[in-house]
């Protein structure tokens, strides 16, 4: 009995697709957000920067947004790596 090897295409452009968006919301949590945690923190509720982007505390959801895409990515990371192993590659 003879079985056809699992494809890993289909997964591994998914986790490539999601470990870019995770990069870009972690990059957007970081300008957004964790820079200026300091200014934001202190006048508790927003800061201004010195271009005139008004930044708030909600810059922080960018984070849950950005580990939901990592962990996505690690979960399709690791179907990738069971199918190649299943296929004897």
């Amino acid at each position: 009995m003879t079985t056809d090897p699992l494809p890993i295409t289909r997964p591994a452009i998914l986790c490539v697709a999601c470990a870019a968006a995770a990069g870009f919301f972690w990059w957007a949590f970081h300008e957004r957000y964790y820079r200026r945690r300091d200014c934001i923190e202190a006048s508790a509720s927003s800061c201004i920067t010195p271009d005139g982007a008004n930044l708030i505390g909600g810059g922080a959801v960018w984070s849950v947004v950005a580990g939901l895409f990592t962990g996505l990515s690690i979960c399709c990371l690791g179907v990738v790596l069971r199918r190649r192993r299943a296929n004897g590659r």
